[in-house]
Formats: structure tokens, sequence, C-alpha cells
């Protein structure tokens, strides 16, 4: 035991705390290439978040879940209803049919549990899951170029909304995997607003694009390609122009659209500890794992929640 909690830096109440948890079904994008042993970890991650959750929830009246019904079926459904999916959740949201500068916060504000971190998986750039009744994400922060991360977020809304009750197999990866990037696409590129814009196919007018809708070339060729906005030659030359340029894993103006960093967990618990609701303590004691883990987990400072004593050493009086 000793040895397990050196290895593991978790309390000794970690091992021996019984925790009542319904089985968690994360949307693996790398399912066919992602370690089973990278699948656990972040899955357990996961979990971790859904405990803090419910322990906030006991003192706090976290954002409620605001999302749109959807009636979607993986088999039969088909693009159009796709488009339509991603425009009912604009609607509902109130976001118009312009860009969205910051999806974590509509991300947030409408109860889908936000975690970013680093997970040293290459394969791995977002997972999301239904936990208890409550939505999470958790978005990689390996991923360093901020359009693909509000994809990425994108990406996780389409499962959440569209594949909440799908189990995800070997067999129907690809196609909910190709679902959920049309709807992305859709969500961050609305069609009538987004299709007006497009007038040309130079890499410098998709800059210009890329400057208002905060969206990634590549993710703009595509959606024009299914809009037939631009056609396969058209896309091909796209692609070869910006391989000549080698911008296609990293673009211009990437770093101007980050993605904001998850404020719910982190901000509530400050607000506990400044109001003397709680302390470290008590939510250390209560949720029985590495302060650490749970400062990474709410995006707060590294020491944070630490119990850190600083020595006193008293000095003599001068004159004695």
């Amino acid at each position: 035991m000793s040895r397990m909690i050196v290895a593991t830096a978790q309390p000794p109440s970690f091992f021996v705390t019984s925790r009542s948890r319904s089985a968690v079904q994360p949307f693996w994008r790398g399912l066919k290439r992602m370690e089973q042993h990278h699948r656990k970890r972040v899955a357990r991650r996961l979990e971790w978040a859904a405990d803090i959750t419910r322990y906030l929830e006991q003192f706090l009246h976290l954002p409620e879940i605001n999302l749109p019904q959807i009636d979607f079926d993986v088999l039969s459904s088909d693009a159009a209803d796709i488009e339509r999916a991603a425009d009912l959740l604009r609607d509902h949201w109130g976001l118009g049919r312009g860009p969205v500068r910051d999806l974590s916060a509509f991300i947030e504000s409408n109860g889908i549990i936000l975690v970013k971190e680093a997970v040293s998986c290459p394969d791995m750039d977002a997972v999301s899951c239904w936990q208890e009744g409550r939505p999470y994400v958790l978005l990689s922060a390996d991923v360093e170029s901020g359009p693909r991360g509000t994809f990425d977020l994108a990406h996780e809304v389409a499962h959440i909304i569209l594949h909440s009750t799908v189990e995800v197999t070997a067999n129907n990866l690809a196609t909910i995997e190709k679902q959920a990037n049309r709807f992305a696409s859709a969500l961050l590129l609305p069609q009538e607003t987004f299709s007006r814009e497009v007038l040309g196919t130079s890499l410098n007018h998709f800059l210009f694009l890329k400057e208002k809708w905060g969206v990634s070339i590549s993710a703009m060729a595509y959606r024009c390609k299914d809009l037939g906005i631009i056609n396969d030659n058209q896309f091909s030359y796209i692609m070869r122009q910006m391989n000549v340029r080698n911008i296609r894993k990293r673009e211009p103006l990437d770093d101007q659209f980050q993605v904001r960093p998850p404020s719910i967990l982190g901000e509530s618990m400050r607000l506990l500890i400044e109001k003397g609701v709680q302390t470290k303590a008590d939510i250390e004691h209560a949720l029985s794992l590495n302060l650490a883990d749970i400062e990474t987990l709410c995006g707060l400072p590294s020491g944070y929640l630490g119990q850190r004593v600083v020595p006193f050493r008293p000095r003599l009086v001068e004159g004695h």
C-alpha cells in the first residue's frame, strides 16, 4: 500500500473510498489507434471531473443543461438533417448566423462541463461523454492551434447532441465521426451566411475569411466542398498550395484564436474557499483525490490547493 501511495501520489483514502458511478462510454475519436491504457486513463479523468462536479453541486448552483431535443438516427439521417440540427442549436443558444468567437464560454454556460488538460496522447484531441445526466468534454491542452481546438469542441458537442444513445464500435465509428465533423462545420460556418462570403479559392482569400470566422483554412475548404461551392479539383488545389507553403499542420493566424480556458470548476472551487464554505482540507477529504489532480481538472494554478506550512523561525531581539 505504501508503494502504491508513493507511485500514484494519491492519499490513502483514495484506495478505500467507494465511489458510486455509472459506466462511462466516451466518444473516442481515435478508437482504432488509441491504446487501451490511454483510454482507461482519460476515462478515469472524466470520472474524477464528475466527482468534483457532484461535490460542487452540494454547495453551488452550476449552469443547468440547456440543449435542444433533436430527433436523429445515425443510420437514416442525412447531411440535411445534420445541417438543421446545427442551425437548431445556434437558435437555441442565440448564436445567430455569424462567427462564434468563444464557443467554450457557450458550452460551459449551457451546462456542459469542460476540462482542458494535457493528455500526452497524440491520438486524442478531445473526448466527451454523459455522466449522471450531465455532458462532459475533455479538451487536450496539447493542441496548440486555437481554430483546431474550437473545431474539436464543436465536434464533441455533436456527439453530445446527436449520439448520446449510440454505443461506439469499430463498425460505426467512421459514420458517427463523419456526422460529427459535418455538424461541427455547420455549427461554425452556417451555410446561409458563410457560403455568400466565399468569393475565391486563393489562400489569401481564405486567410481573409479566417480572420472573420476563426476557423482553419482546411476546415473552410472542406466546408466549401461539402456545400458544392468548390469542386474536387479546386479543393485539391487549395490543399496543394497549403503543402507548398508548409501550413497544413500549423496555419497562419492560429495563435490569434485561442480557446478560452474553462472556468466553471475552477471558479466554483475558488468561491467555496474564498467565502469560507469549505477549506482546502475539507476539499481534499471529501474528494479523496490528489490535490494536484483536482487543480489540473479544475484549471487552477499549481499549488493553489496545497496544504504546505511555512516554517516560523523566531529571532532573538538585539542585545539578548
